[in-house]
């Protein structure tokens, strides 16, 4: 692994990992692992649902992004705790589901959660993907060339695995003498910041400033850059390259769109994005139940701000049907513009 595209070892304490579905996770947090016979649907005690979201609690003023925040929705949750609002939680899942809504509520922030812990496992934010276009061949499902010498390729997750850079380099080694190019994120809800930061490295020059990390004290702790000998070779600097989005377009997928927007390396057609920018790590509340928060938030060179809970704007709106015709007829106003 590449030391400058991980955050620094003393942040993490596990393997990092993607989050699938809406999250962009970084770090797993370090923690104690769930009862071997947990399951889900097991009954649980008034006992225990004080304790768990006590847990919770300090668990979120410890580690969130925003401590004033952390502090403001804990306050909230356990004046809800008093109040009798959790009293008739009857089994574990009812429990993870009320608390996780609760604080996604409260904070504004789709990255939080909470998990009943299984087994024996480590707590983590990874959620297992099921559906094959999520899936197989790492997420790429369609690279093509458009009528016009137009690339298209279709991305819908952005996976953590060395072989997935590799079937980014022949997606692109593919469509490296096309006139244009569309990338189609519209189904694509997160991953890895590292297969980003290596696909955004085919566009811009060795050593550019792509994203920052910040963390809840407001220090940057991590800064991603391209990498070196992939960008200058591949693309020409003003290659016309244009991003689909829409309302599943999340995480990970956003930080791509949002890189190339901002910096004026692409278009984004289509519609507003999820808005969800943070990072997010998973660790034990207790051995019941695993949270999931947000850890850490993104700062862009250009901008100085990311694009949480609003979204990326479309620089051209378009319905759903329309939104791969519209990028090709962009394509061609940009190719004839040359």
């Amino acid at each position: 692994m590449r030391p400058i595209s991980r955050l620094p070892m003393r942040l993490c304490l596990q393997a990092l990992t993607l989050v699938a579905g809406i999250a962009l996770g970084f770090c797993a947090f370090a923690g104690a692992a769930g009862s071997k016979d947990s399951r889900p649907d097991d009954p649980i005690s008034a006992q225990l649902v004080r304790e768990s979201v006590v847990g919770t609690v300090e668990l979120m003023n410890k580690i969130y992004v925003y401590p004033e925040t952390a502090r403001r929705v804990g306050t909230e949750m356990l004046r809800r705790l008093d109040a009798g609002a959790y009293d008739h939680i009857a089994s574990k899942q009812e429990f993870a589901n009320r608390i996780s809504a609760e604080l996604v509520e409260l904070t504004g922030d789709g990255h939080m959660g909470v998990m009943v812990a299984e087994g024996k496992a480590p707590p983590t934010h990874v959620l297992q993907e099921t559906v094959d276009r999520f899936r197989l061949n790492y997420g790429f499902q369609r690279v093509e060339v458009l009528d016009g010498n137009i690339g298209y390729l279709k991305l819908n997750k952005f996976h953590q695995d060395e072989q997935a850079e590799r079937v980014a380099d022949h997606a692109l080694a593919f469509l490296g003498d096309t006139a244009a190019l569309i990338i189609d994120l519209t189904e694509c809800k997160g991953g890895s910041p590292e297969l980003v930061r290596h696909l955004l490295s085919h566009f811009f020059a060795d050593g550019t400033s792509l994203w920052s990390i910040v963390n809840r004290d407001g220090e940057v702790v991590h800064a991603a850059v391209a990498k070196k000998g992939i960008g200058s070779g591949r693309f020409k600097r003003d290659y016309p390259l244009f991003v689909l989005t829409g309302p599943d377009t999340a995480s990970a997928a956003e930080l791509f769109a949002y890189t190339l927007q901002s910096s004026g390396k692409a278009k984004t057609v289509g519609q507003g994005t999820t808005g969800i920018a943070h990072l997010v790590g998973a660790q034990a509340i207790n051995e019941h139940f695993t949270g999931r928060f947000s850890t850490y938030r993104n700062t862009n060179p250009v901008t100085g701000s990311d694009w949480e809970r609003v979204g990326i704007k479309p620089d051209n709106p378009a319905a759903p049907e329309d939104r791969l015709a519209t990028a090709t007829r962009m394509a061609v106003e940009a190719i004839a513009r040359q």
